[in-house]
């Protein structure tokens, strides 16, 4: 499959924000960059010209870094297509201003290798566009005559870089003069043509030594894209997880809570594997006729429980709980042919490596380079294991599930594992799918749905668009509006916990996937029951609104409301039965 490109406006008003932020410098094409010929102050007026038109505060003062005057932000939300913005970027800068130097600097390899097919694959879309092809490559410091045709082509040329290859136990030789290379020392013919510097991540390049050592390029400008800055300096473009949301550019979240009040971190493991399993095989069975490839990841906490090399087999135990699970479901004899595990591999060895250690030249990702082929339905491979190699700089348009087999993350690295699924899908030609009802990414936690929920909105301006994990699309009770009615005094609502703490037995503890519509019931050892809107059920049983009976319910006694999970028709039955005597005393209160 080829991925089609098209020109979306949000990506446009991204290219416009830092273009325009240059205004007024002339067009002088050459080999190197030309320097900047517009004073700080004319600098400063642009930037707060385009923070106008956006809405975004206005700077008092250029904020300066890694030796560079011009430092400017771009926040774009994972999956919205930041890697297109700033490649198209690079085109409208040669255009404007003859700016033809660039270098993109990464934070590993996951990152640099997505940039590097972002190139190959969007080079004819450009071309299309403007006419030329960019020259780019990766800086090795065994391939140096890259370097040569780099400084003296006049066109678009692009260095896509490690941060290690600068800062890293590679550091001396980018500084260091080569008799392989004239005597000369690589930076040196780099900071002469005197690049824009791209940082892809910031967020981790804010050390001292590598701030230090990016001046050392001396950069015209240094452009700054990510959807989690750290450090802010001048921004000029914001594409928030909120507004991605509401344009509809990346996919709508639904959470699947997997908590139990008595359990073992294996039987936990298994059941959400299990919902794992299951929440694909319904995203396989509502796209099908879309002809649409559905992908899950599983996020893990150590390589080991996937890939055992102490076991004759190589399997940890995810990956045989994974095949238990899938051939339960599925029936499948061959359980093997649909996961692989996308981690680290040290080419001396052969085997998988933790990737949480720095990346170097000897360490490369298993199958990044053809992740296109993952979009083929005639290749089996459908659920990928990862440890956290693909948390940042990887994605795919058609993973439509993210399973956390781990806890204890930081809010960003949760930001970041699910930015993973919110690229829109893309269909068997290799067209984006806007349809929402076709964009909806599935994420199953251990953590409760409403402390994941919680976490997850931390790290966003404004709360997210996370949905029903039950999509109304899927067979549910619609409540009429007119139906409805808002009697959500704080009495009614007292009376009604008080009456259904008293009134409804207490469940043993058991196993609950937890979302936005309710709970239902899962066992290590069995399969979880049938799911029930609670809300929507309650809400036509009652004349309620589901905000008033969301309140009730958030109130209950935990093994009272664990009574849910325990037999959901009983459960529903009884409560309905004590929230309507509750309401009609409310209305009609006894003499």
């Amino acid at each position: 499959m080829r991925l089609r490109y098209a020109v979306q406006p949000h990506q446009t008003e991204a290219v416009a924000a830092v273009v325009d932020a240059f205004d007024g410098q002339p067009h002088v094409a050459g080999p190197s960059n030309a320097p900047l010929r517009i004073g700080a102050d004319r600098l400063l007026a642009n930037v707060r010209a385009v923070q106008s038109r956006q809405s975004l505060p206005a700077d008092a003062t250029l904020i300066p870094s890694a030796g560079c005057p011009v430092n400017l932000d771009v926040e774009m939300e994972t999956g919205t297509g930041k890697t297109y913005a700033y490649i198209k970027t690079i085109f409208e800068l040669h255009q404007r201003y003859g700016w033809g130097k660039f270098v993109i600097v990464v934070p590993g390899i996951a990152i640099r290798e997505g940039v590097d097919r972002s190139f190959a694959q969007t080079a004819e879309h450009f071309m299309a566009a403007y006419g030329r092809k960019a020259r780019f490559f990766t800086y090795r410091s065994r391939h140096l005559h890259r370097l040569e045709s780099f400084a003296s082509d006049p066109g678009i040329n692009v260095m896509i870089i490690n941060m290690q290859s600068f800062t890293g136990a590679d550091r001396r030789r980018i500084h260091t003069e080569r008799d392989d290379f004239q005597s000369r020392r690589p930076i040196d013919v780099l900071a002469g043509v005197r690049p824009v510097l791209i940082l892809d991540e910031p967020q981790r390049m804010e050390g001292g030594r590598t701030l230090g050592a990016l001046a050392s390029f001396r950069p015209t400008a240094i452009l700054r894209y990510s959807a989690t800055h750290r450090i802010a300096r001048n921004l000029v473009h914001r594409l928030d997880a909120h507004d991605a949301h509401a344009r509809g550019l990346v996919k709508r979240i639904a959470v699947h809570g997997v908590t139990s009040a008595a359990s073992s971190e294996e039987a936990l493991r298994r059941v959400q594997i299990r919902e794992a399993v299951r929440a694909h095989l319904e995203q396989e069975e509502r796209l099908r006729p879309y002809r649409v490839k559905v992908l899950s990841l599983f996020f893990i906490d150590a390589v080991a429980r996937y890939r055992d090399y102490a076991r004759a087999d190589g399997k940890g135990d995810y990956a045989r709980v994974f095949e238990e699970e899938y051939t339960r479901a599925t029936g499948s004899g061959t359980p093997a042919d649909v996961h692989r595990g996308y981690f680290s591999i040290d080419r001396r060895t052969g085997r998988m490596q933790d990737p949480d250690v720095p990346d170097d030249e000897d360490a490369f990702d298993l199958i990044l380079r053809d992740r296109e082929r993952l979009l083929s339905p005639d290749e089996p491979v459908r659920f990928l294991f990862s440890h956290s190699a693909l948390r940042e700089g990887w994605d795919n348009p058609n993973v439509f599930v993210i399973c956390m087999l781990k806890r204890g993350d930081s809010t960003i690295s949760r930001r970041q594992e699910v930015g993973r699924g919110l690229r829109l899908a893309v269909g068997p030609d290799g067209e984006r799918l806007t349809d929402p009802a076709l964009n909806e990414l599935t994420v199953i936690t251990p953590e409760s749905y409403r402390d994941f929920v919680a976490g997850l909105q931390r790290e966003f301006p404004r709360p997210p668009e996370v949905h029903n994990a039950r999509s109304p699309r899927r067979p549910s009770t619609k409540v009429p509006q007119k139906a409805l009615i808002t009697l959500d005094s704080a009495a009614l609502i007292t009376a009604c916990v008080t009456a259904l703490n008293t009134r409804l037995p207490a469940a043993p503890p058991r196993y609950t996937i937890t979302t936005a519509a309710g709970t239902r019931d899962a066992e290590p050892g069995l399969s979880a029951t049938t799911t029930h809107d609670l809300l929507g059920e309650l809400a036509t049983g009652t004349g309620l609104t589901r905000r008033t009976l969301a309140t009730i319910l958030t109130a209950l006694h935990p093994s009272v409301f664990a009574g849910f999970a325990h037999d959901p028709r009983a459960f529903l039955t009884a409560a309905t039965a004590v929230i309507t005597t509750e309401r009609s005393l409310a209305e009609h209160p006894l003499p």
